[in-house]
C-alpha cells in the first residue's frame, strides 16, 4: 500500500460514532503508530493503528488515543538530501507493508526508510554518493594545487 492512498481516506469508528478523514500518518521509527484524523467540524483525533482496516470504501478503527510525543508525522513533498548535502529530490510517496514504512519514493528512486533521518528535511544516511563527493573533492583539490 502507498501512503498517498491513505491520505484523505474516509475513516470511521467500528461503532460508527466517530467519523472523519485521515490527515497524516504518525510513526515511531518505521512502525505506524496511528493516524491523525479530522472530522467535519475540523476537530482532530488520533486513531490507533492497531485494528485499523482499509477497504475500497474507506477505513475503520477500533481505538482512539493520544499521539506519541516521540512520533513523527510523515510528510509528502519533504526535501531529501544526502548526508553530504546533495539535493536528491522530494518525497513523492512511501511504501507501507504490514504496518511498517518500507521505503520512500523520491522521483524515480526508492530509498530504504531506515536510511532516512527525518526532521524539517529528510537526510539520507550513506546516500550512496560518497564516491561522487570524493571525486568532486579530489577534482577541487587538484585544481587548487595546480595553481
Amino acid at each position: 500500500m502507498k501512503a498517498s492512498q491513505i491520505y484523505c481516506t474516509e475513516i470511521a469508528s467500528a461503532d460508527n460514532k466517530k467519523r472523519g478523514y485521515i490527515l497524516s500518518i504518525c510513526c515511531v521509527k518505521d512502525m505506524i503508530e496511528g493516524y491523525i484524523c479530522c472530522n467535519e467540524n475540523e476537530n482532530e483525533f488520533f486513531a490507533e493503528s492497531a485494528g485499523v482496516k482499509f477497504s475500497e470504501s474507506g477505513a475503520t478503527f477500533l481505538l482512539t488515543g493520544k499521539e506519541n510525543k516521540k512520533g513523527y508525522r510523515l510528510k509528502l513533498g519533504q526535501a531529501v538530501y544526502s548526508n553530504g548535502g546533495k539535493f536528491l529530490g522530494h518525497i513523492d510517496d512511501f511504501t507501507i507493508k504490514s504496518n511498517r514504512i518500507v521505503c520512500a519514493h523520491v522521483g524515480k528512486r526508492k530509498y530504504p526508510f531506515d536510511k532516512l533521518i527525518l526532521g524539517d528535511v529528510a537526510i539520507l544516511k550513506d546516500g550512496g554518493i560518497t564516491a561522487e563527493i570524493a571525486a568532486k573533492d579530489m577534482f577541487i583539490g587538484a585544481m587548487l594545487n595546480a595553481q
